[in-house]
């Protein structure tokens, strides 16, 4: 499915849950991202991915602080590293983002605290200090 098919099928709710899977929600973030600035892309994802989540009955599950945390390391991604002209290649080249166990994240917090009722509902910031990377506030 074509980037333009995979987002009119998720815009128009047509996706079953069932088939929307973790690699899904990085291929949505690229999308709209890539051709983007933040702000502009971000709440797209966010106003989009929220009427998603209602109309799948998901809204216990979601989580602000994995959302927002894949937001902010997608676009990073996508700015900082060597221009990816399509999903297959920024996928080939960040396979790391793809990994439904969600290392890239766990690595940068605690359980207890990802998965709180905090974080569900607001951004935290990440609580585990990685070797080698500045300190958190």
């Amino acid at each position: 499915m074509s980037d333009a098919e995979f987002l009119a099928s998720f815009e128009s709710l047509e996706i079953p849950r069932s088939d929307f899977r973790h690699r899904d929600h990085v291929r949505l973030a690229w999308i709209y991202l890539h051709d983007s600035n933040f702000a502009a892309g971000a709440a797209r994802f966010c106003e989009n991915f929220g009427e998603f989540v209602r109309h799948i009955g998901a809204e216990s599950k979601y989580n602000e602080t994995i959302t927002w945390f894949y937001l902010v390391v997608v676009f990073q991604r996508i700015r900082n590293e060597p221009p990816t002209p399509d999903w297959e290649a920024f996928a080939h080249a960040n396979e790391d983002l793809l990994d439904h166990r969600m290392g890239v994240i766990r690595d940068r917090y605690r359980n207890e605290t990802l998965f709180s009722p905090q974080a569900r509902k607001t951004f935290l910031l990440p609580d585990v200090h990685l070797e080698g990377e500045g300190r958190y506030p």
